[in-house]
């Protein structure tokens, strides 16, 4: 179920925050085993790439702009998140970029899970707290709208913000293995 106003707010980012973490998961754990294959980091990279492209867009188009009007220094918060967001980009580039040796790709890489963990943490922790305290249920409703409407899904696509234990487990993992089970009635 569905929260709305204050308390729910901005359930799809948060799903799309822990789907996320999971995928950072993933590499930390290839690379506490002797490290991913370079096919195998290359695609979750990838698989982070496709999250991350459109939740950084709907954050810049919809969730910044109420953080400028509604916050006290709100302006200088949601230009440090636009810093954030491109040196997130930036990394995430590098990280990707098989021109590069194996060990920048990886330092890369590294340097990318520790600053974007850092920014979805400051979020959870912080910002959406403050922007619950300060904003109207309703502003926030419509700014959760905004955020939904902003990349609705493609048909095939996994629904992100689904609750955790109601199907974004498998979309994730239908993901990550390639295996597409959205047209299957029998899917987990």
């Amino acid at each position: 179920m569905a929260m709305n106003g204050a308390e729910g707010f901005p359930s799809a980012l948060r799903a799309e925050h822990r789907t996320m973490e999971a995928l950072m998961r993933r590499l930390d754990c290839a690379r506490a085993h002797g490290g991913p294959s370079p096919d195998e980091e290359l695609r979750l990279l990838t698989s982070l790439r496709l999250l991350l492209d459109a939740h950084l867009a709907a954050e810049e188009d919809h969730l910044y702009p109420l953080v400028r009007r509604c916050l006290p220094s709100g302006g200088a918060l949601a230009d440090a998140a636009a810093r954030t967001h491109a040196t997130i980009r930036r990394l995430l580039d590098r990280a990707t970029d098989t021109r590069l040796a194996s060990l920048d790709r990886g330092r890369s890489a590294a340097a990318l899970l520790v600053v974007l963990r850092a920014h979805l943490r400051g979020e959870e922790e912080r910002l959406f707290p403050a922007l619950r305290a300060r904003v109207a249920p309703e502003e926030l409703r419509r700014c959760s709208r905004r955020l939904r409407q902003a990349r609705p899904p493609r048909p095939g696509e996994p629904v992100w913000e689904l609750p955790p234990g109601t199907g974004a487990i498998a979309a994730v993992r239908d993901h990550l293995t390639g295996h597409d089970t959205s047209l299957r009635r029998d899917s987990p």
